[in-house]
């Protein structure tokens, strides 16, 4: 413990080398907490000295095996601190040294939530916030709930046989998220300014659904019938598995990572299909017939589920471009657009303390005036 407290401590003073700031970073990155773990950490008895033990217990068990499978680039040591403790706390309470100030006016900085909308067959559009718990809706004789954790729910058709098939369509806004459980037992995860078709009642010989945006799945295991999820020119064919799907509009290409079980990833343009096995992803352009199989971060793939932004020597148009849908702001680029960053971060901090963080590790510049970011060299 006292060794990551020294770390820390130079830190703060800024006086760290690349090394240190390198073993910090990566100390951070492999304990996998839920921040709210903190916060109980903090209020049992021994507080911030508790707090340091239980991380650094975290940290011994599982830095080997991420030194041996990962490769990290990350420069922003500041940023994975502001992650783990976006409820305030240091281990010391000496003040850091002076930040760089982005230019604030009206800014419009809180982070995005659970928030989604849900259209029925019908037309009719049910504000998921604005529900109280328990029983919301019915649609073709199929009972639809709000649960205790905040997510949709499906419960047991009395509709009878041959009635005609009804769909219900879920969607988040930009600075929105969502679960979802299908009616049969499929749980998906639906990020920002998504959204997803699916029908009340699965019947026949196949379980379709309709994405555009980003979803995870873990799908309801029934040989039987096939999950099968289209996104675009893209169509994924599962039995019962563990994926992640990103195909937004304004992408270039469509994504499917797989993180547990198999899927064939077909790409209708041109017909062409791939086996996917746990920690390849699979990327199909939306204009070209080919399917790019790749080993890539699960990690930094799952980090928007896991309450997280993980950038890998990440160009800043691609990092503005999340950033810009979980806290719904337009960002405009007065820049030369060169500048690659790394880091872990906190999707629930503030937009002003994010960006602060990336003045710290860059030489950018960023204006706020509500809803629009402007960066500067």
């Amino acid at each position: 413990m006292e060794r990551i407290t020294a770390l820390l401590n130079g830190f703060q003073k800024r006086k760290i080398t690349v090394q240190e700031q390198q073993e910090l970073d990566e100390w951070f990155h492999s304990l996998k907490a839920d921040p709210s773990e903190f916060q109980g950490w903090l209020t049992e008895e021994g507080g911030e000295e508790l707090l340091a033990e239980k991380l650094l217990h975290r940290f011994n068990h599982q830095i080997a095996r991420e030194r041996k499978n990962k490769k990290y680039f990350y420069y922003g040591i500041a940023a994975s601190l502001i992650a783990m403790l976006s409820l305030g706390y240091l281990f010391f309470r000496k003040p850091a040294a002076p930040a760089l100030q982005p230019q604030i006016v009206k800014a419009h900085t809180a982070p995005g939530g659970n928030r989604a909308t849900l259209t029925m067959d019908n037309g009719e559009e049910l504000n998921l916030n604005e529900q109280a718990l328990g029983y919301i809706n019915q649609q073709a004789g199929v009972q639809i709930y709000k649960t205790s954790a905040g997510k949709l729910s499906y419960g047991k058709t009395s509709s009878p046989a041959g009635k005609k098939m009804a769909f219900n369509t879920l969607s988040t806004p930009r600075a929105g998220q969502y679960e979802v459980e299908l009616p049969d037992g499929t749980r998906v995860w639906l990020n920002a300014d998504s959204r997803l078709r699916y029908p009340t009642v699965f019947t026949g010989t196949e379980r379709k659904v309709e994405l555009s945006g980003e979803a995870y799945f873990e799908v309801a295991h029934n040989k039987k019938m096939p999950f099968k999820v289209r996104t675009g020119n893209q169509e994924i064919t599962v039995l019962g598995t563990h994926f992640n799907v990103k195909g937004y509009d304004d992408d270039n290409a469509i994504s499917t990572t797989l993180l547990q079980g198999s899927v064939s990833v077909r790409n209708q343009l041109s017909g062409k299909t791939n086996l996917l096995v746990p920690g390849k992803q699979a990327t199909i352009s939306k204009t070209k017939g080919e399917i790019e199989i790749q080993k890539v971060s699960l990690d930094q793939v799952m980090a928007w589920k896991n309450g997280y932004f993980i950038f890998e020597d990440q160009d800043i148009q691609t990092i503005m471009k999340l950033i810009s849908r979980w806290y719904d702001v337009d960002v405009v680029y007065h820049n030369k657009g060169h500048v690659r960053l790394g880091g872990t971060f906190s999707k629930s901090s503030e937009l002003t303390s994010l960006l602060k963080s990336f003045e710290l590790i860059s030489d950018l510049k960023f204006d706020i005036k509500g809803r629009r970011v402007t960066l500067r060299d």
